[in-house]
Order: structure tokens, then C-alpha cells, then sequence
């Protein structure tokens, strides 16, 4: 390693398949896949193990999709409060390597083990020592990433798995990380790709020597160009913050109808007025937002509640309606009359850089040709739906459920 600091970032391996694994060790020798357990198998799946991976069933297809690949694999109903507990029991063990732990997601965390390496002859030993007692202790494998920086680090720990332990340096990511494909890098996902795909840029190499960065900011933004310009060369400055996950407050918004609906284009138009609402909450705080989250309640009163977390923060309306549309897609019964809907947004930060004017997504609505017709869209939304129904969104301290 060089010289400087040094992180390790721990990612549990199908953490929720291996809560369950953990819970049922019969289950171990077997396909199993996290999913909701509906009759008509359109569920989602949420953690493949790897013994289903390697049948080539992977996270998000249906269960339907999956039975076609094998037929036997064995589907566990999702129990979030389980997990959230056995997230608590492992992140206890990993402050007891280093107080600088920073909590990234329910199944992952960043470690600054620069002062704690001091006392071991390297950090793969130490490396090691966690993943062993993770594994044997804990019945809960993991890959562990190390790296001069956090970016690098997580690049790392996604490398090899399960149970893979790599280390990636600054001055070998021409060798590491600069051939792979740019879909393979963090903060990259499928629409950013192929943004960068329409400029030629294929490989993590081609993004770090591509010659004209006004275009890429133009392609990108003004913060996701800087950022993934500086992470394919290997430059992360963000420190690992312990505060960072549990001290998090969350602007939502909610909308019960006055009856059930079960109209899809009615639920979407509802959900692009929250967003609105929850975003203009957001711009006027200045803040920008790790996680978005999605609640349905259907009229037999049984609810659901969703949410992504991204690694590049999200401050535009239209970049939130995208993944509240998703979560949507994903996992509205449409057997089902709604009867709430409601959005959410948290993991805040205060916005580092504002890049263009917000314009409201209401703009996008069919009904709306100008700025000027937005009260008359409100005015329409509350004569079908009831008085008062769009409510200011609300700041409160406990944490969007993670699933």
C-alpha cells in the first residue's frame, strides 16, 4: 500500500440470502432467492445467492424468470426487520476493529484503518482476520476492498466475490480499473452509461483521457463529470464519516385518496405532484439526496415501502420522478386498488453545486404546456382527489427503511 490512508470497504456478500441461510442452515446447499412469494411469481427478486447466481439468476428478475432457469430454487418472504438486526450485530464487531466506521448501506460499511493497521503487520492480515470471524463467527461472508480512498476501496470489494479480498492502488489503476468496462464502475448505472456510450466512451480509460471535458459536463452535469472524471483517475477526497448514516433527517410527502384508485396513469400523475412537492422542499434547503423511497398503501390496508440509494446524489425533479417511476414499476400490484401513495427522500447533504435551474416536473405532465398552468394542475388534482390532499413535506429524524 502507499503511503497515506488506507480504507477498507466491507460488502456483505447476498447479505439478505445470507441472513436467511443464517437463520435456516438447511438452506445452505440450496438455489435461494429473497422475493415476495405472490401466486402469480411476478415478484422482484431481492438477493440471489450464489448458488442461484451461478445458474444465472440475478437481482431484479421475477421469480417467474427465475423458475425458468430452475425450476427448484427455493423463495424466502423478505423479513427487513431480521436484517436490519443482524446489520446492527455486524457493524458492533467492525467498531470494535476502528471507531472510524462509516455505515454505507444496510449491508456494507467504509473503515479508515490507517492508525489501526499500525498495530499488525499489514492491512491484508487485518483484511483477513474480519472477513474469518465475519464468516465463522457470524455465518455472514463478505468481500472486502482496500484502497488508498473510499472510491477505491469500493471498486475493490466489488472486484471478486464472494469472499474475495483485493487491493487496488493508485498507481496501478491503468492496470486495475482502467480497462474495464465504464458500466462496471461505481456511481455508473445503466442510463449514465449509455450517456457515455453516445460519446464514445466505452472503458473506465476512456472516460479518464477523454479529451473534451465541456462535453462531458454537458452529457453528464457539472457534478457527476467532476466527479467520475476525478474517481476514473483514481482522486476520492471524502473522508470515512461515522455520523454520516444514522445522522440523517428525510423530506416526504404523502397523498390518501378519497377512494381506491387503480388507474395507473392516475397513480403516476399523483406520484409526479409528490415528487414536485418533495423536490421544491429539497432545492429550498439546499440539500441533495442519497436515497428516494416509495410508499403504497392498497385499500386492503397492506402497504409496502421501497428505496434505492445511488452514489452520485440526486437534487432534480426529474432525476427523482425517474427512481420513484422504478420502485413503481417494480413493485405495484396492479391487482390491487391504491389507496396512499407516498415519496420520500434521505441520506441529505448539503448540495455542493447547483447546476442549472430546477424546473418542475409538473412541466412534463401532458396537461401542462407552460409555468402559468401549474395552479390550474392543482386546482384540477384537488377537485378529483379532495381539498388539502398535497401536503408540505416534513423533516423527521428516523431513517427511510432500508430494504
Amino acid at each position: 500500500m502507499q503511503k497515506g490512508r488506507i480504507i477498507f470497504h466491507i460488502d456483505m456478500n447476498a447479505f439478505f440470502a445470507s441472513c436467511e441461510i443464517k437463520r435456516r442452515p438447511e438452506l445452505k446447499n440450496k438455489a435461494v432467492v429473497v422475493a415476495r412469494n405472490d401466486e402469480q411469481r411476478r415478484a422482484i427478486i431481492l438477493s440471489p445467492n450464489y448458488i442461484a447466481r451461478d445458474k444465472g439468476i440475478k437481482t431484479t428478475m421475477s421469480v417467474k424468470e427465475a423458475m425458468k432457469i430452475d425450476p427448484y430454487i427455493v423463495v424466502v418472504e423478505p423479513d427487513h426487520a431480521y436484517y436490519s438486526e443482524i446489520s446492527k450485530t455486524f457493524m458492533k464487531f467492525l467498531y470494535l476493529i476502528t471507531d472510524q466506521v462509516e455505515q454505507g448501506s444496510i449491508d456494507e460499511a467504509y473503515l479508515d484503518v490507517t492508525e489501526t493497521v499500525k498495530k499488525v503487520e499489514n492491512p491484508l492480515m487485518l483484511a483477513q482476520y474480519i472477513q474469518t470471524t465475519l464468516y465463522e463467527k457470524f455465518d455472514l461472508p463478505c468481500s472486502i476492498g482496500i484502497g488508498p480512498n473510499k472510491f477505491l476501496a469500493k471498486m475493490a470489494s466489488n472486484y471478486k466475490k464472494p469472499l474475495g479480498i483485493t487491493i487496488f492502488r493508485k498507481r496501478e489503476i491503468e492496470k486495475t480499473i482502467w480497462p474495464m468496462d465504464v458500466g462496471k464502475m461505481y456511481g455508473v448505472g445503466p442510463k449514465t452509461k449509455a450517456k457515455l456510450n453516445s460519446i464514445g466512451v466505452k472503458t473506465i480509460k476512456d472516460l479518464a483521457t477523454y479529451p473534451d471535458y465541456n462535453r462531458l459536463k454537458t452529457v453528464l452535469g457539472n457534478v457527476s463529470a467532476s466527479t467520475l472524471y476525478n474517481w476514473a483517475w483514481g482522486n476520492d477526497d471524502s473522508k470515512v464519516d461515522p455520523n454520516r448514516y444514522e445522522d440523517v433527517q428525510s423530506i416526504s410527502n404523502s397523498n390518501t385518496f378519497m377512494y381506491d384508485v387503480y388507474d395507473v396513469r392516475e397513480l403516476k400523475q399523483m406520484l409526479k405532484v409528490l415528487v414536485n412537492t418533495v423536490s421544491d422542499r429539497l432545492e429550498k434547503e439546499k440539500m441533495q439526496a442519497y436515497t428516494v423511497s416509495l410508499q403504497i398503501k392498497y385499500g386492503n390496508f397492506t402497504s409496502i415501502s421501497r428505496n434505492k440509494t445511488v452514489s452520485i446524489p440526486v437534487t432534480e425533479t426529474g432525476e427523482i420522478y425517474e427512481i420513484v417511476e422504478e420502485l413503481f414499476i417494480e413493485n405495484y400490484d396492479e391487482t390491487k386498488a391504491v389507496r396512499l401513495l407516498g415519496v420520500g427522500l434521505a441520506k441529505l447533504a448539503p448540495r455542493i453545486e447547483k447546476e442549472i435551474k430546477q424546473i418542475s416536473f409538473l412541466d412534463n405532465l401532458e396537461e401542462i404546456e407552460s409555468e402559468t398552468q401549474i395552479d390550474n394542475l392543482v386546482k384540477d388534482v384537488e377537485e378529483k382527489f379532495g381539498k388539502g390532499i398535497i401536503k408540505k413535506g416534513y423533516y423527521r429524524k428516523d431513517n427511510v427503511r432500508k430494504d
